[in-house]
């Protein structure tokens, strides 16, 4: 089962909870370790039990918010999506792949999926918010219908400019349309880079 994840805020930083429990503090030795003075040396843990992810203060002089609301000792469940900080100065998504909650919602919990009745996009269970640009959103579709197999970067000219002659499309612009989808993807990403390119190949989306 993939362990879920936290996020950091605004810097997209993800520490894996796949080896619990995960102290959170100051002092070096802990799992996640966070080097402010506003950090208690060990401030908080997350745990991982039958029934899922729990979150408690340890005392910390500084408080661990969940939700907004400061918590205690006492064990926390943690869900999909909850926004944790720490000391008011360490801000975390709790990102569960597996919660139950998000099946009905979208076709993949993992890698890139799009809803074929809005175009939504979702990458490993979450939403793109905002929406992706028109040219980002058909480049990402073309690339999706091959997935796994590299589209040649004509054939992507060809697609994502249709508006505009072939020859008036520059390498220098496909590639910063690549950087950009890349970058708007790249934030929600739980299982590495999903865009891969190869100069001589193409461009292919991984699945998974």
């Amino acid at each position: 089962m993939t362990p879920a994840v936290l996020r950091r805020s605004p810097d997209g930083q993800q520490t894996w909870l796949d080896a619990t429990p995960l102290k959170i503090g100051r002092d070096p030795t802990c799992g996640l370790h966070l080097d402010a003075q506003s950090m208690s040396r060990t401030h908080a843990e997350i745990d991982r039990t039958a029934h899922g992810y729990i979150l408690r203060d340890l005392g910390s002089r500084n408080g661990t918010f969940l939700n907004g609301e400061r918590i205690d000792h006492l064990p926390h469940p943690l869900r999909d999506g909850d926004e944790i900080v720490f000391a008011g100065i360490a801000t975390f998504r709790f990102i569960d792949p597996a919660a139950t909650p998000a099946a009905p919602l979208i076709g993949r919990l993992t890698g890139v999926w799009i809803d074929p009745e809005n175009g939504a996009v979702w990458v490993d269970a979450q939403p793109v918010d905002p929406p992706l640009s028109q040219r980002q959103q058909t480049l990402l579709e073309l690339l999706d219908l091959h997935a796994d197999t590299h589209v040649s970067r004509q054939a992507i000219i060809d697609h994502v400019w249709s508006d505009v002659a072939a020859e008036g499309v520059t390498a220098q612009a496909l590639d910063s349309l690549v950087k950009r989808l890349r970058g708007r993807l790249r934030p929600l990403q739980i299982n590495g880079e999903l865009i891969d390119v190869t100069r001589d190949r193409g461009i292919c989306l991984r699945r998974t």
